[in-house]
């Protein structure tokens, strides 16, 4: 036993080793000498690596899931997925009136080997821009979450992932999260004296939130005295510094964060911000765009309530086909003769055994007694074929 238990230690302290040594091998490489040497002189001469200008945004493509809140954004090579939910709590003793918001930013090492899972500094800095550009300047009417002043209100939650990284996560995860906000609805809720009803999905529709402005943050990186729009990770790694303005649709600036240690002049700032306010009109318009897109195929494809139909377990779908399948068979007689476009004449005979259709149509197709539908503890999914 001792040395079955040694041979158990060495190994184990072996194996910790070898994973050590994994993690030391993945971690991220920076760039060498000569590579950052060429990326400055290529930024110097107003040139980028992925051939943009230097006010250019690489492309954008936002993605609904089948429920609601469900986000996935893809700005060049990075991507991020958003959700939101929402669950009744209580109500802070400052504001009783008032549901709340609250943001988690989730850096994923499966993203790139620059984040090792545990929550950084720099996910807590995204974390908290997200706070001043979203929660802080109200976006969301937070008193329509209200149930019942001072004792239940709606908290919203969003999570977002970064899946992969090619820099500018700032960004990416601002617009995932209103594309998130805007995208959800809440469920319907009913008071009646102390009684309160909240709805799901199934029993009602759902109520989109009241989204007041549209804030989108967008990030400006300073390579000696060039400027560029939305860096990427070769471009972030020889930045002096970045400044993310966070500006909506009203030209108003809500939030400014300078990252890095860069000094701007006044005239440097006010251009910034005319930059800034440009890019929000066009990315706002592009979650209008894809918004209505959604909407569109929804109603086209019939699916208005997808929250009701994933939710719809295998057995309650089972049971619903046997309920349809026994009233259309319910007014057929024994040895009733019926006419098929398809098969002809093939007549119904209620028997135990299961017998075939021949290929000419002209056999007899026979279907077992109905019974009573199967429990959860049967193993037979169609009880009544």
């Amino acid at each position: 036993k001792e040395e079955g238990r040694s041979f158990k230690l060495s190994y184990y302290n072996e194996y910790k080793s070898y994973l050590s040594k994994s993690w030391n091998e993945m971690r991220e490489v920076p760039l060498s000498t000569n590579s950052k040497e060429f990326l400055t002189s290529v930024l110097s001469e107003g040139l980028r690596p992925d051939c943009r200008y230097s006010y250019d945004y690489r492309d954008i493509d936002i993605s609904f899931g089948p429920q609601w809140g469900h986000t996935e954004v893809l700005l060049g090579n990075t991507r991020v997925l958003s959700r939101v939910s929402c669950t009744v709590t209580q109500p802070t003793l400052s504001r009783p009136n008032e549901g709340s918001l609250f943001f988690h930013v989730n850096l994923s090492p499966m993203s790139s080997t620059k984040f090792n899972g545990a929550r950084s500094d720099f996910s807590t800095v995204v974390t908290r821009l997200l706070e001043r550009t979203i929660k802080e300047t109200r976006v969301i009417d937070t008193e329509s979450l209200c149930i019942v002043a001072g004792e239940k209100v709606l908290k919203l939650r969003v999570d977002i992932t970064l899946l992969n990284y090619s820099g500018n996560v700032i960004d990416v995860c601002c617009i995932a999260a209103m594309a998130s906000l805007s995208h959800f609805k809440r469920p319907d809720f009913v008071v009646n004296g102390e009684e309160v009803t909240v709805f799901s999905h199934k029993e009602r529709d759902p109520i989109p939130l009241s989204v007041l402005h549209i804030p989108i943050t967008c990030t400006i990186a300073f390579c000696e005295d060039k400027i560029l729009v939305d860096p990427s990770d070769e471009e972030e790694s020889v930045m002096d510094g970045y400044v993310s303005i966070a500006t909506n649709t009203h030209h108003e600036i809500c939030y400014i964060y300078l990252g890095g240690g860069v000094t701007l002049t006044p005239a440097l700032v006010s251009k910034c911000c005319e930059i800034s306010s440009l890019k929000t009109q066009e990315i706002s318009t592009m979650i209008t765009r894809y918004l209505e897109q959604d909407k569109r195929v929804r109603k086209e494809s019939g699916v208005e309530k997808p929250v009701a139909i994933s939710n719809q377990t295998l057995q309650e779908k089972l049971d619903k086909l046997y309920v349809e399948d026994r009233r259309n068979t319910k007014d057929i007689s024994v040895e009733d003769d019926v006419k098929d476009p398809a098969f002809g004449s093939i007549t119904i005979r209620y028997i135990d055994e299961v017998e075939t259709v021949d290929e000419n149509g002209t056999g007899s197709v026979t279907v077992t007694t109905p019974v009573t539908p199967a429990t959860k503890d049967e193993d037979t999914a169609f009880p009544g074929f």
